[in-house]
């Protein structure tokens, strides 16, 4: 009786935990589904009582009170962007933690842990110094900017995790296929990046994530409205009294979907690249 007790305590405990976490998205999904009339009244429901998709419609075609809005070059700059610092990313992450993991040269484990820490700044701290790096390069307000900024945030973090995946590779498999004739760089290419493979989807994940959803650099670096990017797009409904809550809630919920959906397909692979990543080696 006391084991079930725990059990159902347990249980009680993870919903309760569960629906703390959830609610602020139904709650999203439920507003962008209000028509603007509900939305300004006083009448709380915690129920969906209707299914109002102008607000989707507003977002996405333009019109309205979202006249002003390039929500779907937001989408588009978004993509740009992210994709791009993800492949820059991964592709200097594989060549280092190869180089981490498997070379021996004087202070490697340093350098290691020093990657990590720059991780550790503050995106906060860096802004300013980044801002004068981008203006005098001439690259302020350009989409460029924020390629090669992002993979000052993402490149620590995939560094360290391409390391640890290579650690626990087994050396024997590159030596068996060195012995048979092949390169160094050919075995690299042939058996181990194969094997890594589900370590560069997790860390390719990880960054498209951090970097869909980053809003400070975009803030900072970009003014011009065609070249903004979704995290920030549509901050411009927020306007006091007048904000249009549905449409926002609606421009957030679309701008969620890529992630929940690149999440939901490779979900494995990015817990495993974090349970890699957090082992010493």
């Amino acid at each position: 009786m006391k084991a079930k007790g725990k059990k159902f305590l347990f249980y009680a405990a993870l919903i309760l935990i569960i629906v703390i976490i959830d609610f602020p998205i139904y709650w999203m999904i439920k507003s962008s589904l209000t028509s603007v009339d509900k939305m300004m009244t006083r009448e709380v429901s915690l129920g969906i009582t209707e299914l109002d998709f102008s607000s989707y419609a507003n977002i996405w075609n333009g019109t309205e009170y979202a006249s002003q809005l390039k929500f779907k070059n937001y989408l588009w700059n978004s993509i740009i962007v992210v994709l791009s610092s993800s492949a820059i990313s991964i592709a200097i992450a594989t060549l280092a933690g190869y180089s981490l993991a498997r070379f021996k040269y004087k202070h490697r484990n340093s350098i290691a842990q020093g990657i990590l820490y720059v991780y550790m700044f503050p995106q906060m701290i860096l802004t300013t110094p980044m801002l004068m790096l981008v203006i005098k390069l001439g690259l302020y307000n350009s989409l460029l900017s924020l390629i090669l900024v992002y993979c000052t945030f993402s490149l620590p973090y995939s560094i360290w995790m391409m390391r640890s995946y290579f650690n626990v590779l087994p050396k024997e498999l590159e030596e068996a296929a060195m012995m048979d004739g092949c390169s160094k760089l050919r075995a690299v290419w042939k058996i181990m990046f194969p094997l890594a493979l589900p370590g560069v989807v997790a860390t390719v994940t990880y960054s498209f994530i951090i970097g869909w959803s980053n809003v400070i650099y975009p803030l900072t670096f970009i003014t011009d409205e065609s070249k903004k990017m979704v995290s920030i797009g549509f901050l411009s409904l927020i306007s006091g009294d007048m904000t249009p809550w549905n449409g926002v809630m609606a421009a957030a919920t679309i701008s969620a979907i890529p992630v929940v959906v690149l999440f939901m397909f490779f979900q494995r692979y990015l817990i495993g690249g974090l349970a890699a990543g957090s082992v010493k080696s």
